[in-house]
């Protein structure tokens, strides 16, 4: 069985969003029991992963490590081109992804318990972004019993 639908997310600003409910509920209407859930986001300045849900700090220590490897500008009170814009994004996709695979087990995300999935916006301009969840696997079976 497959399934897929393409979304288009709300706009958001730089930082990390946690999408977990909204692959849920997809997955959900998918009806597929046990599969795989790939996930593709169209665009290279933002990129979705899996991170800590337990302690909103993890979230904000990957943003700024990824802020470490890939700076806003070298230098803070420089004014960069706006053209340049897409140059730290571009460098922090080098790092990260723009699509993500994830098992599905008895109808949910088979993630960890303090895991989320999460759309990690690099552009400080909020904007809309296009994401297609393809579903693929096998619908519950109901067991049926014979009587003689």
């Amino acid at each position: 069985m497959l399934y897929q639908n393409t979304l288009q997310l709300a706009e958001h600003s730089q930082g990390a969003y946690e999408i977990t409910e909204l692959i849920e509920k997809i997955i959900k209407t998918s009806k597929i029991h046990t599969g795989t859930c790939h996930l593709f986001i169209h665009n290279s300045s933002s990129a979705i992963l899996i991170s800590d849900t337990a302690d909103d700090s993890t979230k904000d220590m990957t943003a700024d490590f990824m802020a470490q490897l890939a700076p806003s500008s070298i230098d803070s009170n420089e004014n960069i081109n706006s053209a340049m814009d897409a140059v730290p994004p571009a460098m922090k996709h080098a790092r990260s992804q723009n699509e993500l695979t994830i098992p599905i087990t008895n109808g949910k995300p088979g993630i960890g318990v303090w895991q989320g999935i999460f759309l990690w916006e690099y552009k400080s301009a909020p904007i809309e972004r296009k994401l297609t969840v393809t579903i693929m696997g096998e619908a519950r079976h109901r067991s049926f019993r014979l009587s003689h």
